[in-house]
């Protein structure tokens, strides 16, 4: 009688071996989309492409629901007409009482501050620092009346204000008033709810942002095209 081999059939084949120790992809990218999970790749394990397509289409469903929320909850609530009419009131404000002959000086600076504001202010957001509650607009993780509006109107009215006092010592007041009144303010309101995060940490931020504002309205003069 023929004896049956012993030999032991290899369970992978010698293509598939350098996938045999890959841990598999995390659950949270096993999305579903139209009811059926979407197919990985033949070692069971999702791409780069494929990681962050399945993250984007997670961040957009988490936007819609945000989008839902500020219809029905935030719109043409009291705060929602606060951070408008800050908006509003700041502005008019630096255009009645700003130096007309250095209105494009000191709007560099305040269009620096915005720029540098909104960018900050939307990191933090992402990285789960800080929250908002009642935004203007849901299309952008920051507060806007505070970062194009507030911010930038205190500080071209500080620089205008006194040219020849020490930068530095306005820089310490606008970044005293801003972490001791403004952002405990805002967290009064309930417009803002710092998570991992302390008002002393935004004292040297402030002091920073308004050096540099300061620098760039000192300039003599511009380089010529």
């Amino acid at each position: 009688m023929r004896k049956r081999s012993t030999r032991t059939v290899p369970a992978l084949r010698r293509g598939k071996r350098k996938h045999e120790n890959r841990p598999p992809a995390p659950e949270y990218f096993y999305v579903k989309v139209s009811n059926t999970k979407k197919k990985l790749r033949d070692d069971g394990v999702l791409s780069t492409f494929e990681k962050m397509d399945a993250l984007a289409r997670q961040n957009t469903e988490l936007v819609e629901k945000v989008i839902v929320i500020w219809k029905d909850e935030v719109v043409f609530s009291w705060r929602w007409w606060f951070g408008v009419a800050i908006s509003v009131l700041a502005w008019v404000s630096w255009w009645v009482v700003h130096k007309k002959e250095s209105r494009y000086r000191l709007l560099t600076a305040g269009f620096f501050v915005m720029l540098i504001s909104l960018v900050l202010d939307s990191m933090g957001v992402q990285l789960g620092l800080w929250s908002y509650r009642y935004e203007v607009t849901p299309f952008m993780p920051a507060y806007l009346p505070y970062d194009l509006a507030l911010m930038p109107v205190t500080i071209m009215i500080l620089i205008q204000v006194k040219p020849r006092s020490s930068p530095v010592v306005k820089g310490i007041i606008f970044a005293a008033l801003s972490s001791v009144i403004g952002e405990p303010g805002i967290v009064w309101l309930d417009l803002y709810k710092p998570i991992h995060w302390k008002i002393y940490y935004s004292l040297p931020i402030y002091f920073i942002i308004y050096l540099i504002a300061h620098w760039l309205t000192s300039r003599q003069q511009y380089e010529k095209l």
